[in-house]
């Protein structure tokens, strides 16, 4: 499991969280829990999460593992 890490901002290029959510295959209520790091996500969509925000960026550079 994966959790953001503390004092990243992730900004989805002006594209709502609504759509981001739909896009990952989760919902928007999930999506704003992993943002607010309220909950851990799999690794399938910390990948997601990441690539969406910025196509050249690993997943260890906005979350850690837990």
């Amino acid at each position: 499991m994966y959790i953001l890490k503390e004092n990243i901002v992730v900004d989805f290029n002006g594209v709502t969280q609504r759509r981001m959510a739909k896009n990952i295959g989760i919902t928007e209520q999930t999506l704003s829990k992993i943002l607010n790091r309220k909950m851990a996500c799999s690794k399938m969509i910390a990948y997601c999460i990441t690539k969406l925000n910025d196509s050249e960026a690993e997943i260890e550079d906005y979350f850690e593992r837990v």
